[in-house]
């Protein structure tokens, strides 16, 4: 699943191409990507005309914001992916579930080899109200996000620390690959109790949220063994060329030499460094 570098990359990308141009038409094979109640043809009618004034993200959510005060929010899910240009160019994915023809003859495209992707139009005013987003944890590249609010939010969590960066409630963004790639940069154990990290520990792992995730937009994302993402124009993401631990079991680790282990944690691999982070 496409975790806040990816879709920062992609939405980055969508806000230089989408700006201010206008939907012409509508089309989508799959009814059930709309998760609110709409019939498709009310659907279309709303979007066709519509100018788009910019591209936002909340958490793994891009928002697609229009005239009149309507959000277009998609959210890829595991095997989702956006694309953007020519029309030859996109019709070569085979699994396209919806698109949008601008005035430009460009298209906007939606592909999800599982269906798992979702899509939903709302108001902008309900943006924050709606289930996807009201109980979402903080960005965690904000200015607002400081390292006591970073404390604040982690030093009562009776959960192992690499449970708790993956829960949206708690922090928004961070799903599997950058929170081992997190914990490594900050020489934490994944299994450690949040509750019992100390206040040298949460400012190691302040600096490591940070540094990580602005390397892995820098870098576009990850692309990585079987990973689905790509950027809008299908290039891979290069992060996954400079990662620490993530799928790299039996591999020496970057510090010390040791080998990266692996270790099933809530149905999800972790990857660590056993001398680096003890």
């Amino acid at each position: 699943m496409p975790e806040l570098p990816e879709v920062e990359t992609i939405v980055n990308e969508l806000n230089k191409v989408l700006k201010n141009r206008k939907i012409k038409e509508v089309f989508l094979n799959w009814d059930k990507l709309l998760k609110k109640r709409i019939k498709l043809e009310d659907f279309k009618k709303i979007l066709k005309n519509k100018k788009i004034l910019k591209v936002s993200r909340r958490a793994k959510n891009i928002l697609i914001e229009l005239e009149n005060g309507l959000i277009l929010l998609i959210h890829l899910k595991l095997t989702g992916r956006i694309l953007y240009g020519e029309k030859s160019f996109i019709e070569k994915d085979p699994y396209l579930r919806f698109y949008l023809v601008l005035d430009n003859q460009k298209i906007m495209a939606l592909s999800d080899l599982r269906k798992f992707a979702k899509i939903l139009l709302i108001k902008k005013e309900e943006l924050e109200k709606i289930e996807d987003l009201k109980d979402l944890g903080p960005e965690p590249l904000a200015k607002e996000f400081t390292l006591e609010k970073l404390i604040e939010r982690l030093k009562n969590k009776n959960k192992k620390i690499k449970e708790v960066l993956m829960d949206q409630k708690v922090i928004a963004g961070i799903g599997n690959i950058y929170a081992n790639e997190i914990l490594w940069e900050a020489e934490i154990n994944p299994f450690k109790l949040s509750k019992d990290l100390n206040q040298k520990e949460f400012e190691n792992l302040y600096k490591a949220i940070r540094k990580v995730l602005s390397l892995a937009i820098k870098y576009q994302g990850s692309t990585i063994s079987d990973e689905m993402y790509r950027d809008i124009y299908g290039k891979e993401g290069e992060y996954g060329k400079i990662r620490k631990v993530y799928q790299r079991e039996g591999e020496k680790c970057f510090r010390c030499q040791s080998k990266i282990l692996r270790k099933v944690q809530n149905g999800r691999s972790t990857f660590y460094c056993p001398k680096c982070q003890k």
